[in-house]
């Protein structure tokens, strides 16, 4: 039997491969375990799935058989970011938040990745807690179909992407940025971000916003050497101030400056922390 390893947040495999419906079982039912065991007064999960192939499958597979544990689950229509299953499982109050991503790595993986109930990445307690509860024999419960599930109300959809939408406009200025009268551009990478981009700022130059499950045969991750077109279309374009691009997942970032440099994630933050204090004090 295949040994499941979770990593910092999660477990990630080749699809087909490691990355299958059996060993998604297995995983699932591990959770299932740590839930019932350490939330037993809160039996629930916001459950979703990123743009990889087969997610849906994959996040429905998870969703059976949390309900065949007596668990509800709070499950999104679509692809949506981790950031998105963040928020929900605080917004819906769940005990974990689960999104089927392989976040940066390339095409051909899937993943599973557990966010704890307050919207940020489970603690290594936690993770190690789940993978020690992992079978290792394949799981032969007998899956009831997700309509009956729906009908029953053990599953309920939810609408992820205008919750987060929403905080986004509640939290920041969008105004301020709208009306700065700087031009930005954006590179989804064909990530899970695309949507809410093109909702917020349909203005921006937005490139690879189109649902592509290969993500063109490229990792989805926002390093120079992966976003040359994004760098030579600012540099081409000339008007473009600032230049975003978030990974498949949407939960990493990089930035470009309006010569087409790249910026890593570290400078990013490096850059945030010098203008709050020596211009906001």
């Amino acid at each position: 039997m295949y040994q499941i390893k979770f990593g910092t947040d999660g477990w990630r495999g080749i699809i087909a491969a490691e990355f299958n419906v059996d060993n998604v079982k297995r995983v699932a039912q591990g959770t299932a375990a740590y839930i019932k065991q350490n939330h037993a007064d809160n039996l629930s999960i916001v459950l979703g799935h990123d743009c990889r192939f087969a997610g849906e499958l994959f996040a429905e597979t998870v969703a059976q058989i949390m309900c065949a544990n007596g668990i509800k689950v709070k499950l999104a229509k679509g692809f949506v970011s981790t950031p998105m299953v963040s928020l929900g499982a605080v917004k819906h109050g769940a005990a974990l938040g689960v999104i089927i991503t392989a976040s940066h790595n390339p095409p051909a993986y899937s993943g599973y990745k557990l966010k704890a109930h307050y919207g940020g990445p489970s603690s290594p307690a936690v993770i190690d807690a789940v993978e020690a509860a992992i079978p290792n024999h394949l799981v032969e419960t007998v899956l009831t179909p997700i309509d009956e599930l729906v009908e029953s109300g053990m599953i309920t959809y939810v609408d992820l992407e205008t919750l987060y939408i929403d905080e986004v406009k509640a939290s920041f200025d969008l105004a301020a940025i709208k009306n700065s009268g700087m031009k930005f551009g954006y590179d989804a990478m064909y990530g899970a971000g695309q949507n809410v981009m093109k909702a917020l700022f349909p203005e921006a130059f937005l490139l690879h916003c189109e649902y592509n499950p290969s993500f063109y045969g490229q990792a989805p991750e926002p390093i120079h050497k992966n976003l040359a077109e994004f760098s030579a279309a600012i540099k081409q374009r000339g008007d473009i101030d600032s230049g975003l691009v978030t990974d498949g997942d949407a939960d990493r970032i990089g930035l470009y400056n309006k010569k087409g440099e790249f910026v890593d994630s570290h400078h990013i933050i490096l850059l945030l922390v010098h203008y709050l204090h020596k211009y906001k004090g």
